[in-house]
């Protein structure tokens, strides 16, 4: 289960680095709030989804969420993996951003890739749907971002990841409930 969430991230990651090689313009604004990585916060993080299996929900800040994804990835990839960490930022209306930081050089057009979406739950599964992505002045185009939000979905779909009831963001913070 965890392997195959890592092994997605993996290819997600990937893919928007090739597909940014022949983009249009724009660009992706993601909040200003800092994000700071931790084994503190991973290791919280974990704990708390670990404890969402009793309680039916989990509540992540975005450092612990930032953190828990930078420490899955680095723990589970090999070492020509692209990326550095990855910071989640969460805004209300389940809006969510996420800054990938990538190894120095692995673009041309800067060491970031910003994504804007949202997260919900449809038929009890938690989806979430990419609408912007891009690495400095450059964006992924629509049919790519199709293509990433079906990948992503399938995978959050997985009867290995629970049923979800509920997702919601408000400013710093993403909350799942679990079940009915």
């Amino acid at each position: 289960m965890m392997k195959q969430r890592k092994s997605l991230l993996a290819v997600v990651v990937v893919v928007l680095i090739v597909a940014l090689a022949g983009c249009m313009a724009s660009t992706v604004q993601v909040p200003g709030r800092p994000i700071t990585i931790s084994n503190a916060d991973a290791l919280a993080a974990q704990n708390a989804g670990l404890a969402a299996l009793a309680t039916g929900k989990v509540e992540w800040t975005e450092n612990q969420f930032s953190s828990l994804m930078t420490d899955l990835l680095k723990n589970n990839t090999g070492s020509n993996m692209p990326v550095d960490a990855i910071h989640a930022w969460f805004e209300p209306n389940n809006e969510i951003y996420l800054r990938v930081l990538l190894k120095p050089d692995v673009l041309k057009t800067g060491d970031t890739l910003d994504l804007k979406g949202s997260v919900e739950v449809v038929n009890h599964h938690v989806v979430v749907n990419l609408q912007e992505a891009g690495a400095g002045a450059m964006s992924v185009s629509a049919p790519i971002m199709t293509m990433l939000n079906s990948q992503i979905d399938k995978a959050l779909a997985s009867a290995n990841l629970g049923v979800a009831a509920s997702v919601t963001t408000e400013t710093g913070k993403l909350m799942i409930r679990i079940g009915g």
